[in-house]
């Protein structure tokens, strides 16, 4: 089977490329519009599902507390409060953004570095724990109270406008010996044009404080974006030393396993055919043969190291190119792959040189142990996000994981060198299979 191949990925030498931006995108805060009719028809709409909405959320939280002695249903409670809450914060950007204009950057998100269902309980302990979930939380309850009271304000005084000229008629014509006082019918008329005037200003001005509340607690304040970008760089270099720690000792056995035997062999082989080259000549050139062909064989024992290394073909060709080396390499192997890769443009070195590596690795483990019949690599740029997906998948048995012992260093080789790029590495491989190797790199822009 053939690789396939992106036709607009190029190949020719590039330029130096710029390094990856550091910290969170920027932020456009400042609202494009607070007036009209959009703000308003917005401020309304929340003032009216504040009325039910507002207890969603609320009792889920009293739920989840007081459930704590039966723990089952705090942590079911809890779990769905978090869920919704973190879909309330995504759509309160979306809209933000449609509503005022304002494109508020999103808050750096903790990702956790456990996998399967320790990964997805560890990511909501991280969410539930942060700043940026309690800060979108607040954010939508006082936006929240802000519209309901903004709103009632504004039907308080629609009601007296309606309302207070017809009690002052009402009363003016009632029989005096009753008792009822109201407003003389003039002033009535007067305050209720006021009121109509009043709910107005309300109705058209209340959303720009809105707008300032989104300004306050949706965007990432300075100090969780710098507290985040530090411990995201700290996990960096964590995982660019244990990545160079672990690419040591693998150069180490490599050399030790295979060059290292061949070179001594080839050194027997030649003392041999020097203690032979005056008496048996015949023997010697055999000898001198044989050793000729550990040293070729040498070579390509030096070679697989150093492509493992830095592979020539990705510097000059590119990634798509060595891609499709690493994957004519696995079906002459045995194991039929495809490869379908999406690049518009080249990559900084150090994404396309993890993006390699996390391919070759996974289908040098495919090739291996996973006892499949089929393969495939999808490499694709998300320009959106300037982000790079790379998957690997393959339909044999199971049971990948990345772990901490010494003789599976692979994956959590490439876990610990795609978390130096600052990347996300995933890996699914249940017992029955298929296994699918991920990993996502921010590219520089």
């Amino acid at each position: 089977m053939t690789a396939v191949t992106s036709p607009d990925a190029v190949t020719e030498p590039r330029p130096p490329a710029p390094p990856p931006p550091v910290g969170p995108p920027p932020v456009d805060a400042a609202p494009h519009r607070t007036l009209g009719l959009v703000p308003s028809a917005s401020l309304l709409a929340g003032g009216a599902l504040a009325a039910v909405w507002f207890w969603v959320p609320l009792t889920l939280l009293i739920v989840a507390i007081s459930s704590i002695p039966s723990v089952i249903g705090f942590l079911l409670a809890g779990m769905v409060f978090i869920y919704v809450m973190r879909a309330v914060g995504y759509l309160e950007r979306v809209r933000s953004e449609a509503v005022f204009g304002m494109g508020i950057g999103v808050p750096p998100r903790r990702r956790s570095h456990y996998t399967g269902f320790q990964g997805w309980a560890h990511q909501l302990w991280l969410d539930v724990s942060s700043a940026r979930f309690w800060l979108s939380t607040a954010h939508h309850y006082l936006r929240m109270l802000y519209d309901a009271t903004a709103t009632a304000l504004a039907l308080a005084l629609l009601t007296f406008a309606f309302l207070a000229p017809a009690a002052a008629i009402a009363i003016g014509h009632s029989d005096p010996d009753a008792g009822l006082r109201f407003l003389p019918t003039p002033v009535a008329f007067v305050l209720a044009v006021l009121a109509v005037i009043a709910a107005g200003a309300v109705v058209v001005f209340a959303p720009a404080l809105d707008a300032r509340i989104d300004r306050w607690l949706l965007p990432p304040s300075p100090t969780a974006a710098l507290q985040y970008e530090v411990s995201a760089l700290a996990d960096a270099r964590a995982g660019a030393v244990t990545s160079a720690q672990t690419e040591r000792h693998r150069i180490e056995r490599d050399l030790h396993d295979s060059v290292q035997p061949r070179l001594v062999s080839l050194a027997m082989t030649i003392g041999l055919a020097q203690t032979k080259l005056d008496t048996d000549l015949p023997v010697a050139k055999a000898l001198i043969a044989e050793a000729h062909d550990d040293a070729k064989n040498a070579l390509v024992e030096l070679r697989n190291v150093v492509r493992g290394i830095a592979p020539t073909i990705l510097s000059d060709r590119g990634l798509d190119a060595a891609l499709s080396s690493v994957v004519q390499r696995a079906n002459n192997s045995g194991v039929p792959t495809t490869l379908n890769v999406h690049l518009p443009r080249r990559l900084p070195d150090e994404v396309e040189a993890c993006a390699y590596f996390v391919v070759a690795e996974a289908l040098t483990n495919v090739t291996r142990h996973a006892g499949a019949t089929t393969a495939s690599v999808t490499v694709r740029l998300d320009e959106d996000t300037n982000r790079l997906h790379v998957t690997v998948f393959d339909d044999g048995h199971g049971g990948a994981r990345v772990t901490d012992s010494e003789n599976a260093t692979g994956l959590r080789g490439l876990d610990e060198r795609v978390r130096a790029a600052r990347g996300t590495f995933a890996v699914s491989s249940p017992a029955t299979g298929p296994t699918i190797v991920t990993a996502e790199l921010p590219c520089g822009s």
